[in-house]
């Protein structure tokens, strides 16, 4: 983990058992169903699927989502979702509105616990994860980068959260197998995934301008 990682896990450590009352009561509400096996990237979350909740609802633009939107975009059974939307909205980390259609489900951004979260969640489960896993197994794969807007939130340049990943793939890949791995990770984010694809070789040129803009923007490596 990177010394940035670090200090995040450990500021947000430090507000929930140490800080205000009104962290400690969230901070309570939010373990008190701790059960099962946590996720590997991030052992604070009690399951992985808590964790991949919250990164989908609190990354990107704020949206409101129903129960079978998350479940569908998480690809688990929908009452599954319903007990982890459930929890999180107790710990008030999520907002419940019921609707003649059905409860619809959205994040709390006045949450003390809010903005110390969204940035472990883009750690740990956000666009530099996810394109890191539907892009990283392809074999003729040889480097990817996040670059845009969502490689300076990584970078630490504070802003909105962007609507858009922009992923760049090196290798000798052919765009439609990087557009089928874009459509996965776009699925999974329920953000819209823009892969550009280019060798090595075209990478190492600098003739090309679209590249030289990439180069002199932010990158991070996946």
């Amino acid at each position: 983990m990177r010394s940035n990682e670090v200090g995040s896990a450990a500021e947000f450590g430090r507000r929930a058992a140490g800080g205000s009352t009104g962290y400690t009561q969230v901070t309570r509400a939010f373990l008190r169903d701790v059960r099962a096996r946590a996720p590997a990237p991030l052992p604070i979350f009690r399951s992985h699927l808590q964790g991949e909740l919250l990164a989908r609802l609190l990354l990107g633009p704020e949206r409101e989502a129903s129960m079978l939107d998350l479940a569908v975009m998480l690809r688990v059974d929908l009452a599954s979702v319903m007990r982890e939307v459930e929890r999180l909205a107790r710990a008030d980390l999520l907002t419940l509105r019921r609707t003649l259609a059905g409860r619809l489900v959205t994040r709390n951004a006045e949450s003390p616990l809010y903005e110390p979260l969204t940035r472990l969640l883009m750690l740990t489960f956000g666009p530099a994860a996810v394109a890191a896993e539907e892009f990283g197994h392809l074999r003729a794969v040889r480097d990817v980068y996040l670059f845009g807007a969502w490689a300076a939130r990584y970078n630490g340049v504070p802003g909105d959260q962007p609507a858009d990943v922009e992923v760049l793939v090196l290798g000798d890949i052919d765009h439609a197998t990087a557009h089928d791995a874009a459509q996965e990770a776009a699925a999974r984010l329920g953000l819209p995934v823009h892969p550009v694809v280019r060798t090595l070789t075209q990478w190492q040129d600098d003739a090309d301008p679209f590249l030289r803009e990439i180069r002199a923007g932010p990158l991070t490596k996946l």
